[in-house]
């Protein structure tokens, strides 16, 4: 465990305290993965359960509840009583959702933030017969073809579908939008060649890619990926300055008690002070998390900004 952690872990105890004497946790804590099983929230949530609940001393049971791009999910958990037994594990997409639908139900920033959980490199794959190895040649079989190539995503207004967006901008290329409820059934039609590619979350798409179901043209971020060290990004295949990664974090509805946050966050530090666990989570695909709910809040409204100027660049409205 670093020093920064420590800290954390001993700026909680006065909320430990107060804690042992209200009984919380005194029941099971429900962890709402707002997308399909299968999915990258999906794996993540469950791979979190475990040490929550070693940390909490209570089950930690992942609920899922997808559709609408993880907004469903998020928007049950905003409305939920604020007694630390209801939690999300949020994304990048519910930040992208403020600026997306119109008529959300809920602002991610007015939830209450609990813990960062790290962030994620996307693959950009595709149907393993599609006619290009390289994001050069994707580009040309797109430019030739401009009505022929479509691209899946886990539902409109997501990360997937905003990268796309932004890897159609970067190279002047089209291809047509088809979304899914989840990254699951995303990937069963890219397979199947029902759809031809996906920019999807490394921990969902690696064991497809290992097994050589899809075939991986590039990654997301700026650096080249630890989990794929062969694959080039795609600003340096052509795209200059592309760069995106998606992140997680856990929330609780809005004015939970500080105590229930602290007792919360305290477990996801422990998580992550784990070797063990780190070194499952970053197999994965993921980077480690953990930190301060401070933090994960300045996050959380940082990129609801950045993400509102992509959308509205793209002109992408779900609803």
């Amino acid at each position: 465990m670093d020093r920064r952690q420590l800290l954390l872990l001993a700026a909680a105890a006065p909320f430990g305290r107060a804690l042992a004497a209200s009984g919380y946790p005194a029941q099971t804590i429900r962890l709402v993965a707002p997308y399909a099983p299968g999915g990258t929230v999906d794996i993540l949530s469950r791979q979190l359960a475990e040490p929550m609940r070693a940390g909490l001393g209570q089950s930690v049971i992942v609920e899922n509840r997808g559709g609408a791009g993880g907004t469903l999910g998020a928007d049950a958990v905003a409305k939920a009583r604020p007694d630390g037994y209801t939690i999300l594990f949020g994304a990048v997409h519910h930040a992208i959702a403020q600026s997306v639908y119109p008529r959300l139900g809920y602002d991610i920033r007015d939830m209450t933030a609990v813990g960062f959980l790290g962030r994620v490199n996307h693959a950009l794959i595709v149907n393993k017969d599609l006619p290009a190895s390289n994001v050069a040649e994707l580009v040309a079989l797109l430019k030739a073809n401009p009505e022929k190539y479509s691209y899946a995503t886990p539902g409109a207004g997501t990360m997937q579908h905003l990268m796309a967006e932004y890897f159609k901008s970067a190279t002047g290329t089209q291809m047509m939008h088809v979304p899914y409820r989840g990254s699951a059934p995303a990937i069963v039609d890219i397979i199947a060649g029902n759809v031809h590619m996906m920019f999807e979350t490394m921990p969902s798409a690696i064991q497809h890619i290992r097994a050589g179901s899809v075939r991986t043209i590039a990654v997301t971020s700026s650096q080249r990926s630890p989990s794929l060290p062969d694959v080039p990004t795609i600003a340096e295949s052509g795209a200059r300055n592309y760069d995106a990664t998606s992140w997680y974090g856990i929330y609780a509805p809005p004015k939970t008690p500080e105590a229930m946050v602290a007792a919360l966050n305290k477990a996801i530090n422990q998580a992550f002070s784990n070797p063990a666990f780190v070194t499952r989570w970053v197999e994965l695909g993921a980077d480690a998390g953990g930190g301060s709910p401070a933090e994960l809040a300045q996050l959380t409204r940082t990129e609801v900004e950045r993400w509102a100027q992509v959308a509205s660049g793209a002109n992408i409205k779900v609803g």
